[in-house]
């Protein structure tokens, strides 16, 4: 086996001498190489990335995974699965408080302490990040402390030296900084992508620990509690699957030992592979699947997109190569990407990227054949540089394999994979520079300099991408001017400015204040182009529709809506509207008929049993009313229609009085 101080870039010979001697960077203790500064420097790093994030608004599916999720709001639901099931809210947000209820109860805890202060949230989304930018440190330096980088005479030594480097430090800073992270962090539902890699390498890491441990007792604590986290990791997002795997790549490659005894200490870890299939089986039961076209994303395993396995994993091909692309120039940045399914193998757009990711993972294969030839000082380095690739491509296993998800690509699928790219590229720049200079690249000024600059671009690149967040309607503007063919971009634009304009300037009579109507024309402009791109779109026409019913444009309201009834006779939605448009006519014949149209659509439909109850309430029916809104709450739970219950019931006390 190698020795750490062989990154030093001294020969084996003179290593005792060389680690502490061999540079004016190593031969003395200073605050740079502090671990204590080292945490403080990944700690301010992401607060200066992530400073103008705090006040971003809730985005996308936000919107129906927290805010109109009554089960954050409530502990109970966590113990009760029957009372889960019987809200009216999607059945992906139900199936995705089942399958990651480590999560959602970190939701409930930031509602539980300030309700929908959304600064709350995004302050929590920012701790975990930062704590997983420190977990990323020390797995590094545990890993330059194994006994795949030491040898049995100079462990004392090439621990120190090892200790001197910044191996780890840049390797954190990296993955803190860069701003490929931003849709992991500043997205507040993808909390689930960086909360599960919280416990994806606490887990990691606690398993170094106990492996290094010196006593059998701290081995044991630190090996329960390595399990512990794993289990938890599980219960947190799908892709926990990959972590015992994990475990065993870092086991194999940076420990040693009898195979049986690495092996049986490993089963435990395994069997925590049981816990999703587990729990996607008892979900088959439960849960019904989802219209395709009322759901306006999918952010999970369980709503499959209805493509074949083939196509799906040869496509992922081009969207791994893109996600590559990315990391090395972060240009072009897109939150919804307008990605196409591959349906042909034999095409340039299967086999070129192909061809690269088996290029690259041969070259893991290549560098950890290396890391075991003979005298080679920079062994070490090629064992980090094949560890970072297999983790890559295991950690992105699966969501960019055989398992088809609705959306082909998203940028935070790439967060957890992003360590093993920031681990070999440091680790293959420092063989390159070890080669071309023979000196380790950390004991030169220029080029910690110029890595220093690399950081500090991604650090800005990463503010800026952050402030595309800031709002509703700049976030939709940057992914329409990218995907400028996708429906669902035009959609998002559409609503945004639609909101926007209602709130700044309230309607009355169809007019406005020339900014409020400006801006209520271009949202009408972006719903007609999703309809034109998409003509089955049905989220657009009832948007559309329902904007026109608030500007009292009814014939053309109506148009829409009964579109949208024609396109999915099973939604509630159209006649939800439909009826609302009627009400505001003074037809409430025809909006009773409307809403109850929708509540036989779609029975545990809160909106419909709400719009019911109000309209009976203003005719004067007071027990159907409050028998309706009683219906309401009880799938939708909140205080708004409680008070509502109480005042029709107070009035219905004094009216018999």
């Amino acid at each position: 086996m190698r020795k750490a101080s062989q990154l030093s870039g001294k020969k084996p010979e003179s290593a005792n001498k060389g680690i502490s001697s061999s540079s004016a960077d190593l031969d003395q203790i200073n605050l740079w190489h502090e671990p204590f500064v080292h945490v403080m420097l990944i700690v301010v790093a992401g607060f200066v990335v992530y400073f103008n994030t705090i006040t971003t608004p809730f985005l996308f599916d936000d919107i129906t995974y927290l805010v109109t999720n009554p089960a954050i709001r409530e502990f109970s639901f966590f113990t009760d699965s029957d009372r889960l099931f019987s809200l009216g809210i999607l059945p992906d947000v139900k199936n995705n408080f089942l399958l990651r209820p480590v999560s959602y109860f970190t939701y409930a805890l930031n509602y539980a302490v300030h309700g929908l202060d959304v600064r709350g949230y995004h302050l929590t989304n920012l701790i975990i990040h930062i704590g997983n930018g420190l977990l990323v440190y020390l797995m590094v330096s545990l890993a330059l402390h194994t006994p795949a980088m030491l040898t049995d005479d100079e462990k004392e030594n090439s621990a120190q030296a090892v200790s001197h480097t910044w191996f780890p430090l840049f390797s954190a800073l990296f993955f803190v900084c860069h701003p490929l992270q931003t849709q992991a962090v500043t997205y507040i539902i993808q909390r689930f992508t960086s909360l599960v890699v919280l416990f994806y390498l606490g887990s990691l890491v606690l398993y170094a620990k106990s492996r290094l441990a010196k006593t059998a007792t701290s081995q044991r604590v630190w090996y329960v509690l390595a399990l512990f986290s794993a289990v938890i990791a599980m219960n947190t997002k799908e892709n926990a699957f990959t972590l015992p795997l994990a475990i065993i790549l870092f086991e194999l490659m940076f420990f040693s030992g009898h195979m049986g005894r690495r092996l049986v200490r490993l089963i435990p870890f395994l069997l925590t592979m049981l816990i999703i299939p587990i729990r996607l089986a008892q979900l088959s039961s439960m849960a019904k699947p989802v219209e395709a076209d009322v759901l306006v994303d999918s952010i999970n395993l369980v709503n499959f997109s209805g493509v074949s396995s083939w196509h799906y994993l040869i496509t992922q091909f081009g969207v791994i190569a893109t996600y590559l692309r990315l990391l090395v120039l972060p240009i072009g940045q897109n939150f919804d990407y307008d990605y196409h399914l591959q349906t042909q193998f034999f095409s340039l757009g299967v086999m070129l990227p192909l061809f690269l990711l088996l290029l690259i993972m041969g070259t893991g294969v290549y560098l950890y054949c290396r890391s075991w030839g003979p005298d080679r000082p920079q062994a070490p380095l090629y064992k980090l540089a094949a560890f970072g690739i297999f983790w890559f491509f295991l950690t992105l296993s699966v969501e960019s394999s055989i398992v088809p998800i609705d959306d082909l690509i998203f940028e935070h699928r790439v967060y957890l994979p992003s360590i093993g790219f920031f681990l070999s590229a440091l680790a293959l720049a420092a063989i390159i520079y070890r080669r071309l200079a023979n000196r380790f690249i950390f004991t030169s000024t220029m080029a910690n300099g110029l890595l220093a600059v690399i950081l500090i671009s991604l650090s800005i690149a990463g503010v800026v991408r952050n402030s595309v967040w800031q709002d509703e309607v700049s976030f939709w503007r940057d992914i329409t001017d990218k995907s400028p063919n996708k429906a669902r971009a035009h959609y998002g634009l559409g609503a945004a400015l639609v909101q926007q304009a209602a709130l700044e300037n309230k309607i009355d009579s169809g007019t406005s204040k020339n900014g409020g109507r400006e801006k209520m024309e271009a949202g009408l402009k972006e719903l007609r182009t999703a309809i034109k791109l998409r003509p089955d779109y049905l989220l657009a026409h009832v948007c559309l529709g329902k904007t026109l019913s608030d500007l009292k444009q009814f014939d053309e309201a109506t148009t829409e809506l009964l579109t949208a009834a024609r396109l999915n006779p099973n939604s509630p939605l159209p006649h939800i509207f439909l009826g609302e448009s009627y009400e505001n006519r003074g037809e409430f014949t025809n909006a009773r008929n409307e809403y109850t149209t929708a509540i036989a659509a779609d029975p545990t439909h809160p909106e419909a049993h709400l719009r019911l109850g109000k309209l009976h309430a203003k005719e004067g029916n007071l027990p159907d009313a409050i028998a309706e809104l009683e219906k309401s709450y009880l799938v939708y739970p909140n205080e708004t229609t409680q008070k509502q219950i109480d005042d029709l019931k107070a009035k219905l006390t004094l009216a018999g009085k």
